[in-house]
């Protein structure tokens, strides 16, 4: 008997498509995996000597399905590239021609089962935004290959720590603009709403390559979709009058939390939908479909600010003569936070300092030179000034 909590699923990204490729694998956390081949038959019409049924031949085998996640910052990047077809630009994800493919693979701990599928690429992604919940991901793979074993033994190798980020959920959108105004309380309520990125997949059969596997898995129109519920309002009422004229819809959102986040932006869409009703007790929504067209649509990824460690000012201590000038060195930690600090003269009148760091003795006495990080106001360090004659 097989324990669903026993089994580790696990990807690796390919440098071959359809070749699993030496290295560590990554940990897949999940609501489910739909991941799995399907062998195609078709009934053998012979006719034999007595009227039995002559069963079925195997014709080709399919390798797909869906796997189901929570989202957090970070963790369906790689997925998101295999969709657009793309890889990420400094942060900036847009529609491509790349074909990104994975190995993933699963193993049953409690019972020694493995399988592994090849050649895996994103076919969907449908993100649901719930207006209660937390964020889910519905990824549908598509794949070339597909191996299983009852050896004991698993194809995942060196898995590496599974994601510990934060979950997205509703509470974490923000930025939600509709032709460039902000959806709020006033104009409108959005209840729900959902992104799908479709790349509309094709299996290619291939005679000669020896197997009953897709010899390709092909990626033809690229189409962002999705539905937005949201309260009837005369907000509501101008984006539904827009399918009457087939006016273009433009919509972005950011989405983030403490350890980072993401902004979506679709330039241009089309949207349909009925014209709401509702009882005496009902609060009148409507269902607007929107599928984007012409414009790719963009994902901007925000990394979270690296946090401030340390302020470390240079030297210590310094003593001046009156009229004289001394640079102070200042250094943020760790490496990678914003090295921006602000800096303030306990007794300007004696010792003044510039925004640059650059310390002028005025008068005889003595002053403390403060660096405060502008990322994190309670980070601090300081120099004590002495002026001498």
């Amino acid at each position: 008997m097989s324990s669903g909590a026993k089994v580790q699923l696990a990807w690796i990204k390919e440098v071959t498509p359809g070749v699993t490729p030496a290295g560590n694998w990554n940990v897949l956390t999940r609501i489910s995996n739909g991941l799995m081949p399907t062998f195609n038959s078709e009934e053998n019409n012979e006719i034999g000597f007595t009227r039995m049924s002559q069963g079925t031949a195997q014709t080709t085998v399919d390798v797909g399905g869906d796997i189901e996640t929570k989202w957090r910052y970070g963790a369906l990047d790689e997925f998101m590239a295999s969709c657009f077809g793309k890889a990420w630009a400094a942060n900036v994800l847009t529609m491509g021609d790349d074909r990104i493919t994975f190995s993933i693979a699963s193993y049953a701990t409690d019972i020694g089962v493995s399988a592994i599928a090849r050649g895996v690429q994103v076919a969907t992604m449908n993100f649901d935004f719930p207006g209660d919940n937390e964020i889910t991901v519905t990824t549908t793979m598509a794949a070339r290959a597909w191996d299983d074993k009852g050896d004991n033994t698993s194809f995942i190798v060196n898995a590496q720590s599974e994601v510990s980020q934060r979950r997205f959920s509703f509470k974490d959108v923000s930025g939600l603009k509709i032709n460039g105004v902000q959806v709020g309380e006033d104009n409108a309520c959005v209840d729900s709403f959902s992104l799908q990125f479709d790349n509309a997949v094709q299996t290619q059969r291939c005679i000669g390559n020896g197997n009953p596997y897709p010899g390709n898995i092909i990626a033809t129109t690229f189409t962002p979709s999705g539905s937005i519920t949201i309260s009837w309002s005369k907000m509501a009422y101008e984006l539904w009058k827009a399918q009457k004229t087939n006016d273009a819809i433009r919509l972005e959102f950011t989405i983030g939390n403490a350890d980072g986040g993401y902004n979506f932006l679709i330039p241009e869409m089309e949207v349909t939908g009925d014209w709401p009703d509702g009882g005496s007790t009902d609060i009148i929504q409507v269902e607007l479909n929107y599928t984007a067209r012409r414009v790719a649509p963009t994902v901007t990824r925000l990394p979270a600010p690296v946090v401030v460690a340390a302020v470390d000012v240079t030297p210590a201590t310094v003593s001046l003569a009156v009229g004289a000038t001394r640079d102070l060195e200042v250094v943020v930690t760790p490496a990678g936070a914003s090295q921006q600090v602000t800096w303030t003269s306990s007794a300007p009148a004696i010792a003044s300092v510039s925004e640059t760091g650059l310390v002028k003795a005025l008068t005889v006495g003595s002053a403390t030179i403060t660096a405060t990080s502008a990322a994190d106001g309670t980070k601090t360090d300081t120099c004590a000034v002495t002026v001498t004659v």
